[in-house]
Parts: structure tokens; sequence; C-alpha cells
């Protein structure tokens, strides 16, 4: 019973509604405090860098941009001065 319980509890805190990155910033301004949005913004540049375009073997995907909106493409290691 007690692991059905801690089950429904877990299940319950992974569907609960996270902040909004404007309501992170809000409390931000009241609090000084702007680590929660620090932490949201690198999130959500690796979440961006993952879903980029697949690169061939050869390439090299680079990523730029601020941290909210990353943009990704593939490069060839010889545009960025790499030499094999």
């Amino acid at each position: 019973m007690k692991a059905i319980v801690v089950v429904l509890l877990l299940f319950l805190a992974a569907c609960a509604n996270r902040p909004t990155l404007e309501q992170l910033e809000d409390e931000a301004l009241l609090t000084g405090d702007w680590s929660a949005v620090e932490a949201r913004e690198r999130m959500q540049g690796r979440l961006s860098q993952s879903s980029g375009p697949a690169c061939p073997d050869d390439f090299t995907k680079v990523c730029y941009g601020p941290e909210v909106s990353f943009q990704c493409e593939c490069v060839s290691p010889q545009d960025l001065g790499f030499r094999r």
C-alpha cells in the first residue's frame, strides 16, 4: 500500500506544471536571485542543441545564439580551421 502511495506521489510531482520563463523572471526581479532563470535557459539550450540537425560523420554540429534560441548547423571541420 505504501509503495502505491509513493508511486502516485512521484507521478503527481512529475506532472506538476513548471513555472514559465516569464514567471521565473518576475520572481527573480522581486528576489534578485536569477539562478532559476539561468538554469531554465541552460536546459532550453541543451534541448535546442539535441534537436538540431543530424550531421554526417565528417561534419560537426555548431550551435550559436542566445541560450533561449540556439540555432544549429552542420559545418565542415575545414571551415572551423581543424586539421586531421
